[in-house]
Formats: C-alpha cells, sequence, structure tokens
C-alpha cells in the first residue's frame, strides 16, 4: 500500500506539472510542421501507453462488500481501516483518509483529458489521420471506463425514472487542474460515458496492436456491459454482438490453459489468453486479490460448492488449503492482482441474459452452452436444456457468479442491479466479533462515500449513506 501512495503521489505530480504548461512547452517541436505534428502524436501515444497508470490500480473498493469471498476475525481486526470498514458496510469507510479507488480513477481520466487537449490544436496531414483518430479513440475509451468504474460505486445503481435526479459524478472533460465541477446528474453521467464511447468506435482499430490498448471490440464490449448494467438489454444484446463480429473465441479449459503449472493458473496476457479483449487489473486489496503472499481471503464456501465436480473451473480458480480455507488463484491478469479488463468470456454471459430477458431462449441457451461446455472436463457436460426464461435467467446469473466472480467490480455491479428485481434481491449477511452484520438490497450502503479530502477542496455533494 505504501508502494501504490508514493506511485500515486508522483503520478499526481506528473498530472499537475504537465497541465500547468503550455502544450508547445511539454510537447518537442522539431523542425517542420510534419515532423512536429507527428512528435507530438507520439508523445501523445506514450502517454496513453503508460500502463501503470492506465492499465492497472482500476476502482475495486466494490468487492470488498461482495458476497463472493470472507476475511476471519482475526486478519478483519488487523486489516487496514478501508477494507475493513468496506467488508462490513460501515457508515464511514476512508475516517478522513484519501481513496485510493478515486484518486487512481480521476488520474485515469486526467491522462485522458491531457491527451485530448493535446489533440486539439494539432494540424495533420492525410497520412497522419488514422494515427490522429486512434489516439483520440483510445484517450475517449480510458476516459469513458473510469468513469463508469467510479459511478459503480459513487452514484446510485442508475434507474431511467430517477436518473436525472440523482446525483452523478464531477465530469472532469479538460486538463485544467484548477477546475472545479460540481456533481452532475446521473443520467448526464451516463450520457457522457456511453457519449464517449461512441464517439471512440469509428476512431479505433477493430483490434489493437497491444492488449493494453482500447480497441473498436473493446468499446462494443464496454458498452455491452455498461448496457446490462443499465437494463438496457437489446442495445446490450446488439454490442455483444458487434463485438463477437470481430472474435468469439474461447478458451477450452482442457486444453492446456488454465495450467496448474502456472502460478496464476493463467499465463501473462501477452503469451496466450486469447480470451482478454483489453487487458486491466485493479487495486490490490488483500481480501481479494490471488497474490500468493499478500492474499487473507477465503472464496465463500456456499460459491465454492456450487462447482460440479467435473467444472474444470474449480480447480483452476481456486486453491483448497483445507476445509472452508478456499483461496482464490484463477486470474486473467496472470500476476497476483485481478483482471479487471474485458473478456470474451463476459460478452458470452452478457449476450446470454440479454436474450434471456429479451425471450431468445434459444439464443440464449446457445450462448451459455458453448461457454460451459469449454469449462467442463471433456466429455461430461451435458448441454443445459429449459423453456422457461425464469428458469434460465437463474441459471445465466449462478454462471455469471462463478465465472466473473473476482473479475473487476462484475459481482459488486450485479448485485446493485439484480437487487432491483425481487426475484434475484440477495441480503448479505456477515459473522464478526460476536455481531451479525446485513446488507439489505438497494440499501444506501451500495454507495460509496465521496472521501472527505474532495468534499473539503472541491464542495461537491456528498452521498447519503
Amino acid at each position: 500500500m505504501k508502494k501504490l501512495i508514493i506511485i500515486l503521489a508522483c503520478l499526481i505530480s506528473d498530472i499537475c506539472i504537465v497541465s500547468c504548461k503550455k502544450q508547445g512547452e511539454w510537447l518537442d517541436v522539431p523542425r517542420n510542421r510534419d515532423e512536429t505534428t507527428l512528435e507530438n502524436l507520439n508523445v501523445l501515444q506514450a502517454v496513453l501507453d503508460n500502463t501503470t497508470i492506465l492499465n492497472a490500480n482500476y476502482p475495486s473498493i466494490g468487492q470488498l462488500g461482495c458476497d463472493h469471498y470472507f476475511l476471519s476475525e482475526q486478519y478483519y481486526n488487523n486489516t487496514l481501516p478501508t477494507e475493513r470498514n468496506s467488508y462490513i458496510w460501515s457508515p464511514d469507510i476512508f475516517e478522513n483518509r484519501p481513496s485510493l479507488d478515486y484518486t487512481s480513477g480521476y488520474i485515469k481520466i486526467s491522462y485522458a483529458n491531457i491527451v485530448l487537449d493535446g489533440l486539439k490544436d494539432l494540424e495533420i496531414t492525410p497520412g497522419q489521420q488514422a494515427d490522429f483518430n486512434n489516439v483520440k479513440g483510445q484517450a475517449l475509451f480510458f476516459r469513458s471506463m473510469a468513469y463508469f468504474e467510479l459511478a459503480s460505486i459513487f452514484c446510485k445503481q442508475y434507474n431511467e425514472l430517477t436518473a436525472t435526479s440523482d446525483l452523478g459524478l464531477s465530469l472532469k472533460l479538460t486538463s485544467d487542474i484548477h477546475e472545479i465541477k460540481q456533481r452532475s446528474s446521473l443520467k448526464v453521467t451516463y450520457e457522457q460515458i456511453i457519449n464517449d464511447l461512441m464517439l471512440a468506435i469509428p476512431l479505433l482499430p477493430l483490434v489493437s496492436k497491444y492488449k493494453t490498448r482500447p480497441s473498436r471490440q473493446a468499446a462494443f464490449a464496454l458498452l455491452a456491459r455498461i448496457y446490462l448494467n443499465m437494463s438496457d438489454y437489446l442495445k446490450g444484446k446488439e454490442f455483444c454482438d458487434s463485438s463477437f463480429a470481430v472474435n468469439d473465441e474461447l478458451l477450452n479449459f482442457n486444453e492446456g490453459i488454465p495450467s496448474l503449472a502456472i502460478e496464476y493458473r493463467f499465463p501473462a496476457f501477452r503469451v496466450g489468453n486469447k480470451e482478454i479483449i483489453f487487458y486491466g487489473e485493479g487495486i490490490g486489496y488483500t481480501g481479494i486479490i490471488p497474490d500468493y503472499n499478500f492474499n487473507q481471503g477465503f472464496v465463500d464456501t456456499i460459491l465454492y460448492m456450487s462447482y460440479d465436480e467435473d467444472d474444470l473451473r474449480k480447480r483452476y480458480f481456486f486453491e483448497n488449503q483445507g476445509v472452508n480455507q478456499i483461496k482464490f488463484r484463477g486470474t486473467y491478469a496472470g500476476v497476483g492482482f485481478n483482471f479487471c479488463g474485458l473478456g470474451i468470456n463476459e460478452i458470452y454471459l452478457t449476450r446470454a441474459e440479454c436474450n434471456a430477458r429479451l425471450n431468445d431462449i434459444s439464443a440464449s441457451l446457445k450462448d451459455l452452452n458453448k461457454l460451459l461446455v469449454n469449462r467442463f472436463e471433456q466429455g461430461k457436460y451435458l448441454n443445459y436444456y429449459t423453456d422457461n426464461a425464469d428458469s434460465l435467467l437463474f441459471k445465466i446469473l449462478a454462471e455469471r457468479k462463478k465465472e466473473l466472480s473476482f473479475t473487476a467490480q462484475l459481482r459488486w455491479q450485479d448485485l446493485r442491479r439484480l437487487n432491483t428485481d425481487p426475484r434475484f434481491a440477495i441480503t448479505i449477511k456477515r459473522k464478526m466479533n460476536g455481531q451479525i452484520l446485513t446488507l439489505l438490497p438497494n440499501d444506501l450502503k451500495y454507495v460509496y462515500p465521496i472521501p472527505q479530502d474532495e468534499i473539503d477542496k472541491t464542495g461537491i455533494a456528498q452521498n447519503e449513506r
């Protein structure tokens, strides 16, 4: 944690330095206009290729309030306040400390805004248009994804009926560090998130050279995630379709990846995980990360028991250290952090759910069964079948939990959106230090407080808890 704080402090300093300088001072100026433009585009691309900023430390605090893991009392009593308070849904999460999730999200936004401002005055030749478009599209994608992940923590669940009155985020759209923006409505926040991605789509290549760079397929996948969270199942399905038009290839868990011979079961994203569309990793909260040295949480026993013995995910996602002592290991990140990017597996489950809700049972079953046959031991999976949309939805949601609980903040986002439907609403319980603690569906504690230092600096409205 000290190392992360030092890194973030340095990054904030860098942003302040860059933002306060004129463009001509922070971008090298070669001998002629064409060379200047090319050099500036290269510099702006280098800003976006800072993977320490834009592909790491994605907001993850929502995971700490979920039902897919638990902490021992001994570790709970000795862990850091933010993690401890999040685990029991305390009214005061940060205890007047800064929030790493809030800060890291807005640092990504600042980097994106620096690039977008830097592009405004560039005079480009026709031969430079593709590079210009790609850089702009990437910056828009990074800003959109950061705002969406922040909204999943610091705003209410999106509801079309109340979105114009619910509080959204402070939408920073320039690199001016002195500009203070009050919180928009939630509707305006989501409009900005979606608009950024829609602008990015025609600018981005279908597939990027590196998975740390956004692509058009990644924008499609992110829009599918967003529209699912907004309960717009038709648009969610459409963007799943668009993503799969580029690539829909799954890993077959029988064919060497994942492997128990690999420390985190999946290879580093550069060398073999074809399901990764866009790479990101989350903040390293010790209750949920797979790291062998620092992980202190245990997988929920009911979740672990829900896997069939022929389901290879039970073998590859987890390490059984004894009764009620199950550790999560199988991260698509391939390192000791949770994968917080976008993957083919998520899109299969998103499209299956959208189709089920649209009453296209046949299409939904096709996607669900295609995913699961690639997860089970060869020849052991029997296709699931039902002609009842509700039964199918329950099955899909159970598989989302088994496939995606430790990915990004998907479990947290699922709990928030599903709690609005009594059929799927869940009450989470914790037993800690002799007390039974509960988080009821649609509780105000599903929205984290804005860090007090941000309130003090900007005067923006605080969340009710």
